[in-house]
């Protein structure tokens, strides 16, 4: 069966898009896995000026999960386009993740990738830069997608942040202009060492990822879906299984993201495409069919 959908007038080939963060710009992700498995890339995080990131210690596992606290370290603007962007693969969707502290450096973040993107991803949500979420201003957030959207005429996708109510966020984003949104980055957490009586984490609290992460966000996907019904969706948080895509894709998502998994074992990401082909071709139908089908009374 077709796995196959068109968003904002951008082919997938298949619904499985790698998140933003965990796998970097791919250049080592791609030694290990075909880029024909997955319909989306995303980079990690592109800020105007190179960030060192947190200080170490920023990651610890946790029960069917992971607490990070990277803190968007990357290489910054003109690093990103002399160094990384020429290598995106063009066989899947090449998505930018775009970041800063003001509207100002977002948009001009966004101009200067945008040759290189097929769609610009707008982060408003990482949870471990400057103590709070730029979504939890809506104005500010506001101020950041408008600028963003003055700035390219390539499919905007606003990342929206769990801790935050998910329909507030995306009235928010498509009032701004964006065409897409996606529910979302990690939700905020902390672990504590018994034996130190310190914070696993320098920075005390991180954003937690896993399979413990996903149910929260079905919620928020299906809420984001009931309310704005053609509004296009990215689920994220927790895959690891062709199953995991398929719910999503029945709460209301047009696309699912795979992170920790992927960064775990590549070959993940291989997997999970061939079964979700099994799983249609066991159902008889085509993926796009199934979006929302929570909404019009679950299968028939």
């Amino acid at each position: 069966m077709d796995l196959s959908l068109r968003i904002k007038g951008i082919e997938f080939k298949n619904p499985i898009v790698i998140a933003s963060g965990p796998l970097g710009f791919g250049e080592e992700f791609f030694k290990y896995i075909s880029s024909s498995f997955i319909g989306g890339f995303t980079t990690k995080t592109i800020t105007l000026n190179p960030v060192i990131g947190n200080k170490p210690p920023r990651l610890v596992y946790v029960e069917d999960g992971l607490l990070n606290s990277i803190g968007l370290q990357n290489p910054g603007l003109d690093a990103f386009i002399i160094n990384y962007a020429p290598h995106l693969p063009e066989s899947c969707v090449r998505i930018i993740s775009v970041g800063g502290e003001k509207a100002e450096d977002f948009a001009r973040v966004t101009e200067g990738v945008d040759s290189f993107a097929d769609m610009i991803e707008i982060n408003l949500s990482c949870p471990n830069v400057g103590g709070q979420t730029i979504v939890s201003d809506l104005k500010s957030a506001k101020a950041v997608v408008s600028a963003c959207r003055k700035s390219t005429k390539k499919p905007l996708i606003a990342k929206l942040s769990p801790d935050e109510d998910p329909v507030i966020q995306a009235r928010m984003a498509v009032d701004a202009g964006a065409d897409v949104v996606n529910i979302g980055n990690s939700i905020q957490g902390a672990r504590f060492n018994v034996d130190s009586g310190r914070p696993f984490l320098k920075n005390v609290k991180g954003g937690l990822s896993g399979p413990a992460f996903m149910p929260v966000i079905l919620l928020k996907v299906y809420q984001i879906k009931d309310a704005f019904p053609d509004l296009p969706v990215i689920g994220l948080g927790g895959v690891r299984k062709a199953e995991d895509i398929v719910e999503y894709a029945i709460a209301g998502a047009s696309l699912a993201g795979i992170g920790s998994s992927a960064m775990i074992n590549p070959d993940n990401v291989r997997i999970i495409y061939e079964n979700l082909q099994k799983f249609m071709d066991k159902r008889g139908f085509n993926f796009r069919e199934m979006i929302g089908i929570a909404h019009r009374g679950g299968f028939v």
